[in-house]
């Protein structure tokens, strides 16, 4: 029996790492704001809070678009 690799399986763990690691991107940047993120001690609030404004959007909004784009619905 030959096993072929189901192109949705990729595409699905694709998505949850980009949504995964917009969570943390979030995460740090919040806690970045707040002065407790190593790393990022010497940078201004606003590009921390940027920093989570893009995690934020890399969780939300990056999986939907990439989902629509890879549908097989057309």
């Amino acid at each position: 029996m030959t096993r072929e690799r189901d192109p949705a399986a990729a595409k699905w763990a694709a998505i949850q790492a980009i949504r995964v690691s917009g969570v943390v991107l979030f995460i740090y940047g919040v806690a970045a704001a707040n002065g407790k993120a190593p790393w990022f001690s010497g940078a201004p609030t606003e590009w921390a809070w940027a920093l989570a404004l893009i995690g934020a959007g890399d969780a939300f909004l990056v999986p939907t678009f990439l989902s629509r784009l890879w549908s097989s619905d057309r």
